[in-house]
């Protein structure tokens, strides 16, 4: 039976739904004048005036979609090893994952900046999404999802005739939604916030991605920048509102199992 909340929960969720909100509102609000006046010409001068902006935005959103897909490929393999087959030191390797996942990312710029300039990828845009596809986070939530499914189910799908991958694909995966849904979701919010990779592994500010290239912008039209700041909060607020129920029933899933 659920409990109706209280007035100071009311008034506890109200002012942190308050705090919460009033930056991005006065964002929005401050775009949409010039002058102390209501104005679209920031919005023109962004949308119309100049290709550069919506380059970087196009930009960043497809470099995004790379490291999302790379890591969604690579987690799903990767969870359903560590999920449903043994090998050796399969607890040691988690292990390992999970320490892995747990360190700041301060921790790893040095040795990742070592590899990638042994690759070759210093000073251009595969620099940021190689690393981010081998992030650990989308294995281990794709181990635990794999990890709720019965493994009767797996056996059912290879005595009818089909191997680990048509498995993985037609049943596996379509039972795991959620925990993709969190994958793609958290993925994707990680690479579009990214802040101290661009400016470690990138050179020129004109490869940088959006979320540095908005606190980089040389005008002196406030204006511009603020309607960069709305541009840059479309993307992830609306896969949010499409995939905010998987993402919790995902994560949900993935704290029971751990």
């Amino acid at each position: 039976m659920k409990r109706r909340a209280s007035f100071p929960v009311y008034g506890v969720t109200a002012l942190l739904v308050v705090v919460i909100g009033a930056p991005f509102v006065q964002v929005l609000a401050l775009s949409l004048t010039d002058r102390g006046a209501f104005s679209l010409l920031s919005y023109y001068r962004v949308f119309l005036g100049s290709q550069s902006y919506l380059f970087n935005f196009w930009r960043t959103l497809g470099l995004c979609m790379a490291a999302v897909a790379g890591q969604v490929v690579l987690s799903v393999f990767a969870g359903l090893g560590f999920a449903k087959y043994r090998f050796p030191g399969r607890s040691l390797w988690f292990f390992l994952l999970l320490i892995v996942m747990v360190l700041p990312l301060q921790v790893t710029l040095v040795p990742n900046f070592r590899i990638l300039g042994q690759l070759g990828l210093l000073n251009t845009q595969g620099a940021l999404v190689l690393p981010a596809v081998f992030a650990p986070l989308g294995t281990f939530l794709m181990t635990q999802s794999f990890r709720a499914i019965p493994d009767e189910i797996l056996e059912a799908a290879q005595l009818d005739g089909a191997n680990a991958v048509q498995a993985l694909g037609k049943v596996l995966t379509p039972m795991s939604k959620n925990g993709v849904a969190s994958v793609v979701l958290l993925s994707f919010l990680d690479a579009w916030n990214m802040v101290e990779q661009p400016m470690a592994y990138l050179k020129e500010p004109e490869q940088y991605p959006l979320s540095v290239a908005v606190a980089s912008l040389e005008t002196g039209d406030q204006g511009v920048q603020l309607v960069c700041c709305v541009l840059a909060l479309i993307p992830p607020l609306l896969l949010f509102l499409g995939f905010h129920r998987e993402m919790v029933q995902g994560i949900t899933l993935a704290e029971v199992k751990g």
